[in-house]
């Protein structure tokens, strides 16, 4: 038995032609047959190779503290103080403008600005005078409110001045009369109703009897003791300098009224005239202590007014001065912002105008040389900072590639300086395509770096983003939608494997996921395949499964 094997330049085709000996033919009557299976093994000549991993991508080494200084308006380059490698701090001045040429419409608006900076002056001068004299006056009304006030408190009452020296108020000269008034009272009636002529004290009231005919007619009020606790009352209240004996006196000149009204004749000093006299003594002393009351309510009243009399013409006065204060102010600081504002109109058309730096850093290029022209906005030199944990490569990948995976490590190399590599760390993959149609992708330094910022970079394909390339007629897609292939394995049986497929290049598919080198695959797969099935079963023209043929060999 004779076997010949051929390889194909897309696989490795396996022939099998088995020779029997002529006895063999005569009796089955056989003529020779052939099988035919096309293997390709990913990476090797016969089958296709795959993506390697000198493929590169570009990328550039940036700095997120880079700052460009940009002057805010137009002018000619004049002059550098600093050059290229030096440290520079905030606010520092690193460069000026000339002075630009002086337009009509430049040279108006300072002329404008200047108006309002005069006009803005003399206004607060004036408001200033004004506002220094009327506080002065409103000051002096005060304290002249103040005092007058203060008098009238005093000549009240309601100061609360105690002490012993200080002249009797208006108020506490009312209430001594009020006490005056109803001692008074008490003296005169005394005797005419009860049998006692001396003023008892107010323990020893309740030994006082009444007369006989003093409330004879009406037994419970004269028998109810209601005339002793009136009497001890009033008298307990007189010996209390600080108190009015109003409801003292009040209850007492009621009490002796009515009794006066419920009196009779005794026969003796209480005489029909004596009783008459008693009541219009009771009436009148009760009027005039009622009127004195009411005087003295009338004053506490006016104290309480004057008191906040005097608290409003306060607030009004100090609100008055605060709103004098506020517009004083107000006029200051729009003098101030008139003053700024004429000083940059002025600077930029009588002076040069200063290039200021806006983060501490390192001058690490300088863009535009003195003479040249500049723009509003228009970079005139970078800052950069020293730390380089704020260094990165930045990276751009296309879009028909397989992204990388955060975390991955790559080798990264400056063109022309092949053998200086770094190692660098994926920490960030874009989500969306910029300008270019890539995805963005930052890559942070393992080891460190001393190269520039700005430097271009090539960067290696992580061995996860490497691919491999299958024949597309080998694809074959199930009827869930996903795609397999017909993989041989080392004993020649063939099995499904689910792929991932990326790109269609040419006759080839990418694929990112299923396939690795070595693997072999049927290349053009026929219907009735089946898992686990022998390659020299397959297509055997005997149909009953098996060959006399050897099986697949790839090469």
């Amino acid at each position: 038995m004779v076997v010949f094997i051929s390889a194909a330049s897309v696989g490795v085709l396996v022939s099998a032609r088995v020779e029997k000996p002529e006895a063999d033919k005569k009796e089955t009557g056989t003529q020779e047959k052939t099988l035919s299976v096309e293997i390709a093994t990913v990476g090797e000549n016969g089958g296709v190779s795959g993506i390697k991993d000198g493929n590169s991508w570009p990328g550039e080494v940036i700095s997120l503290r880079s700052l460009a200084v940009q002057p805010d308006r137009e002018g000619t380059l004049s002059e550098w103080y600093v050059r290229i490698g030096d440290r520079v701090k905030t606010g520092e001045v690193i460069g000026m403008l000339s002075r630009p040429p002086q337009m009509p419409d430049v040279v108006m608006s300072l002329s404008e600005k200047k108006e309002e900076l005069s006009m803005s002056r003399t206004n607060t001068s004036a408001l200033r005078s004004y506002t220094e004299k009327r506080i002065t006056q409103l000051t002096q009304l005060r304290n002249d409110t103040e005092n007058s006030n203060q008098q009238k408190l005093e000549l009240l009452g309601g100061n609360g001045s105690n002490a012993s020296n200080a002249p009797m108020s208006a108020i506490a000269s009312k209430k001594k009369m009020a006490s005056a008034m109803l001692r008074g009272a008490i003296v005169k009636t005394l005797p005419m109703m009860t049998l006692q002529s001396v003023m008892p004290s107010a323990k020893s009231v309740s030994s006082i009897s009444l007369r006989s005919g003093i409330g004879a007619i009406n037994s419970n009020l004269r028998n109810g003791g209601q005339y002793q606790s009136a009497l001890a009352s009033a008298l307990s209240d007189l010996g209390n300098d600080d108190v009015v004996p109003e409801k003292s006196g009040l209850q007492f000149f009621d009490i002796a009224t009515k009794l006066a009204n419920a009196s009779l004749p005794d026969g003796e000093m209480l005489t029909d005239v004596a009783i008459e006299s008693l009541k219009d003594m009771i009436l009148k002393d009760q009027s005039d202590f009622i009127a004195i009351l009411g005087e003295i309510k009338s004053m506490e009243i006016e104290n309480a007014d004057v008191k906040r009399m005097s608290i409003d013409t306060r607030s009004e006065i100090d609100a008055e001065i605060a709103d004098l204060q506020k517009m004083l102010a107000m006029s200051e600081g729009e003098l101030i912002a008139k003053e700024k504002a004429f000083a940059t109109v002025n600077d930029s058309v009588n002076g040069g105008y200063s290039i200021v730096v806006q983060r501490t850093g390192v001058v690490s290029s300088i863009m535009k040389k003195p003479g040249e022209f500049v723009g509003p906005g228009m970079p005139v030199a970078i800052v950069t900072t020293e730390d380089m944990n704020d260094v990165l490569v930045r990276m751009r990948i296309p879009n028909n590639l397989q992204k990388p995976k955060v975390g991955e490590e790559s080798i990264v190399s400056r063109p022309g300086f092949e053998t200086e590599k770094k190692k660098v760390k994926i920490v960030g993959i874009g989500n969306s395509l910029d300008e270019m149609g890539s995805y963005m992708v930052d890559a942070v330094f393992i080891e460190g770096n001393t190269w520039p910022i700005g430097t271009s970079v090539s960067v290696v394909i992580p061995s996860s983003s490497s691919s491999v390339l299958v024949k597309s007629s080998a694809v074959v897609w199930g009827e869930d939608g996903k795609p397999y292939l017909w993989a041989v394995s080392p004993a020649n049986r063939v099995y499904k494997k689910i792929i991932i497929i990326g790109r269609i290049i040419g006759e080839n598919s990418e694929l990112y996921d299923g396939m690795k080198n070595g693997d072999r695959y049927i290349v053009l797969p026929k219907s009735g395949i089946k898992e686990d099935m022998v390659v020299d079963d397959i297509n055997s023209d005997t149909g009953d499964g098996k060959s006399d043929g050897m099986g697949g060999m790839a090469m």
